[in-house]
């Protein structure tokens, strides 16, 4: 008993220096890359939604401290009215991730097609994200910062 325990603990140690991509490393290769990519999406989509029903810890747990302020802001502007976002296509290209000081930054360019109202026809949109995975917070990967490209 005692020495599986060792083995899991042993195998846990491992995997935490392997460091998993939304663990805190940079993506090493292709593999890596892909599964951060996919994260990404998954995140982009989540983001949507949250910020259609003006979700702030939902926001709050994907975005940096300064980006909600931001969007707090950009609700209270909104006012109560419903908001839908419905992602049709959506594509992901990491274009740059750096290890700074105190963080990791990605730079993920998202692009695809979106419809923002219903009786809408979806448009083609093109972002940039600025992700950052803060060392010392251990809270993984946040949204820090978004531009339109379009």
């Amino acid at each position: 008993m005692l020495n599986r325990l060792r083995r899991r603990v042993a195998a846990r140690r491992a995997r935490r220096s392997a460091a998993p991509v939304f663990g805190g490393a940079l993506p090493a290769h292709g593999a890596d890359v892909e599964a951060f990519l996919s994260v990404a999406r998954l995140s982009f989509v989540r983001m949507q939604a949250a910020w259609d029903a003006a979700d702030l810890p939902a926001l709050a747990s994907l975005t940096t401290e300064s980006l909600l302020e931001d969007l707090r802001l950009q609700l209270a502007q909104r006012g109560p009215a419903p908001n839908r976002t419905e992602v049709l296509k959506l594509d992901a290209r990491l274009l740059a991730m750096e290890e700074l000081r105190e963080a990791y930054v990605a730079s993920v360019e998202f692009s695809g097609l979106i419809r923002e109202q219903l009786d809408t026809r979806a448009e083609p949109f093109r972002e940039l994200w600025l992700l950052a995975n803060l060392k010392a917070a251990d809270r993984g990967w946040r949204l820090a910062r978004v531009q339109s490209l379009s």
